[in-house]
């Protein structure tokens, strides 16, 4: 099942900045509560970043065969349930940041990539602000 995570809107993020967010794969038991989906360390996924869903072309695309997306085993002291990687590691460089041209909120998604289980994990907003250094 996808989660629909949004950023940015509680703590600033700021265009030009080293970036790494933390993703747990998480589904229901049968009484609803989350539990890991078990260690995904061996599957592909892709994050993709556009300013509308609509936009043709991303922004930004990191993915695990570029290393941007690693695996983490989950924190009880972040909020996330235990487990060995269960958690997408997710790194965005400040160049990669530098795409994204002016304030606003942008939209994301995380898949899976792997051939036949393509399947959406995580979408959401990022809302990014501009900083001072980064100013024209």
């Amino acid at each position: 099942m996808a989660r629909k995570l949004d950023f940015g809107h509680i703590r600033q993020i700021f265009i030009g900045e080293d970036l790494t967010f933390r993703i747990q794969l998480v589904t229901k038991d049968s009484a609803g509560a989350d539990v890991v989906e078990g260690d995904v360390s061996g599957n592909a996924y892709i994050m993709t970043i556009k300013k509308t869903p609509a936009d043709a072309a991303a922004l930004i695309d990191v993915d695990t065969a570029g290393g941007e997306i690693t695996f983490a085993n989950g924190d009880t002291a972040l909020n996330e349930l235990s487990g060995t990687n269960t958690v997408l590691a997710i790194v965005l460089s400040d160049t990669e940041t530098e795409l994204i041209t002016e304030d606003g909120v942008y939209h994301y998604d995380i898949w899976r990539t792997d051939a036949g289980s393509e399947s959406l994990v995580a979408f959401g907003t990022i809302t990014f602000s501009t900083g001072v250094r980064t100013l024209p």
